[in-house]
């Protein structure tokens, strides 16, 4: 299927939405929990960064579309509010998301790594009784 920008946009906030949802339902103990190891939780951080690495692309080339659209002269606002002020103000906010996720990016990929080192057992009371 080909998907438009707004909707791969909207489906990767949605996604993030049911990560939450899934997290939250192994926090609670829910019977149809799927995160229920170490690995998982690994994995998730895992595709976590490589989200965040992804968000840094997107902001820069979302502000590359948006400067291109100005340069081109297809942007304009109200009366008394300078287009020029408002792209660059869209520049600075954007400079500064692709700053947090970058800064997302190494959190996780630390996380991930210090993750990486830890393994799976049943706590000793439940492997004796097995």
């Amino acid at each position: 299927m080909n998907r438009t920008g707004i909707q791969h946009a909207s489906i990767a906030a949605e996604a993030v939405n049911g990560l939450n949802q899934r997290t939250l339902a192994a926090l609670t103990g829910s019977e149809d929990s799927d995160l229920t190891r170490a690995r998982d939780a690994y994995e998730v951080t895992t595709s976590l960064k490589l989200l965040a690495q992804r968000l840094t692309l997107a902001s820069r080339q979302t502000d590359k579309l948006v400067r291109g659209w100005h340069d081109e002269g297809h942007l304009r606002t109200a009366y008394a509010v300078d287009t020029d002020s408002t792209v660059n103000e869209f520049s600075q906010a954007m400079a500064r998301a692709d700053q947090a996720a970058l800064a997302l990016f190494v959190a996780y990929e630390e996380a991930s790594n210090a993750l990486a080192r830890v393994g799976w057992q049943e706590p000793a009371e439940q492997a004796s009784q097995a």
